[in-house]
């Protein structure tokens, strides 16, 4: 316990001093940051509260730990909240092993249990020591603002598809790891591992959803996160009615997608800054899947990213603007990507099936924060040992 009062004290701390062996990482209540990214619009900073530790040693009861982990995180003052090692949101319910609490049906064919999902409050700082894992459900920011997630695994986030797929054969799964909406804002994930642990459902996706979603927020950035072992990774905006650019404004930097089959992100109506992530083994003979899935009302900029071994193709694309004239109509700018984006593959719903209509030299959008690109050929080798839950880091997240 000396250690936590140590750090609670002192002005800026490494939380190292709580025996996280393989990360520096300096979190002091208060302190701003900078997420090189659409969050630095929002002044973001670590909540300024005392520090609630959520350890095995308070909690040595695995339902004691994740109530005092939800009730923490779901507190509507800020708060400050270090996660040590596992917290399984299923109490129980579901394994590595064991997945039968989600494969319950109905005679009727209706699931029994409903997905397993814990609300995040605004002002909320959640940082990860100790291999801190989130396992078996997930998170809902919904309508909330300031929040910081960084160091934490996200694992297996585990659901029932929503009829049985004995009767119902296109039923899918509705949970996701994190799941941002409601207008949610500021908003800074970094450093954090997206993963199905040991459930391998890259062929078809029955038990999950998202890991990783952001069907309304603004002022976003997600950066130096590993994403692998996982259909549908990511999804901005659900619906082809969302088309305005402006409500969603995010920022993916530093990201290594791999193993993964597609949605990467997969998007609608956003103003989307794409720099200096890796994405490799995408996709697989039953599943090709890609990389980017642009759709109506996305602008893109993409900078310096390095596109590696793909089944298929990198870019599909969803834009179901009526024309290339349509205000709604889709736009890429790409500069200084290990391959350049000369090609794609279009959805059934994509209506003009033109890649250099959606081409263009300038930017669509504004970079209002700054940043600095790194060539993309060295992306693939630092990227690997860099992103993901574990890794060092600063106090800005930036390397």
């Amino acid at each position: 316990m000396k250690k936590f009062l140590v750090l609670v004290c002192v002005a800026l701390i490494s939380i190292s001093a709580f025996s996280f062996e393989t990360t520096e990482l300096t979190a002091s209540p208060g302190a701003s940051v900078l997420t090189g990214g659409w969050a630095d619009l929002a002044n973001m900073a670590y909540m300024k509260a005392d520090i609630t530790l959520i350890d095995d040693a308070t909690y040595p009861e695995a339902k004691k730990k994740r109530e005092a982990f939800t009730r923490a995180i779901s507190s509507s003052r800020p708060v400050f909240v270090v996660l040590s090692g596992d917290v399984d949101l299923s109490d129980g319910k579901i394994s590595d092993t064991d997945h039968s609490y989600f494969d319950e049906f109905s005679s009727s064919g209706e699931r029994k249990h409903g997905d397993t999902v814990y609300e995040v409050g605004s002002n909320t700082t959640l940082i990860g020591i100790n291999n801190a894992r989130v396992m078996f459900g997930g998170l809902h920011i919904n309508g909330k603002k300031n929040i910081i997630i960084r160091n934490v695994t996200f694992y297996d986030a585990h659901g029932s598809t929503e009829k049985n797929t004995k009767k119902f054969k296109n039923s899918k799964a509705s949970i996701d790891a994190i799941n941002v909406e409601g207008g949610s804002s500021a908003i800074w994930i970094d450093h954090c591992s997206f993963t199905d642990g040991t459930c391998i459902d890259l062929q078809r996706n029955f038990n999950h959803d998202g890991q990783l979603d952001f069907k309304d927020g603004k002022n976003i950035t997600v950066s130096y996160c590993e994403f692998t072992n996982h259909d549908k990774v990511m999804l901005i905006r659900p619906g082809d009615s969302l088309t305005n650019p402006k409500e969603a404004l995010i920022t993916l930097h530093h990201n290594y997608f791999h193993g993964a089959i597609q949605r990467m992100p997969r998007s609608r109506g956003c103003q989307l800054h794409i720099y200096n992530n890796f994405y490799d083994q995408i996709g697989i003979p039953e599943n090709s899947g890609s990389s980017l899935g642009p759709g109506v009302g996305s602008m893109y900029v993409v900078e310096n990213n390095c596109f590696g071994r793909h089944q298929e193709t990198i870019i599909k694309y969803y834009d179901s603007s009526a024309s290339a004239k349509a205000k709604t109509f889709s736009k890429i700018y790409q500069s200084g990507n290990i391959p350049e984006l000369k090609s794609a593959t279009f959805d059934k719903v994509d209506k003009t099936k033109n890649f250099k209509a959606h081409l263009v030299t300038e930017k669509p959008f504004e970079i209002p924060y700054e940043y600095t690109l790194e060539d993309a050929a060295s992306i693939k080798a630092s990227l690997p040992a860099a992103a993901g839950a574990n890794k060092k880091m600063t106090v800005e997240g930036l390397n």
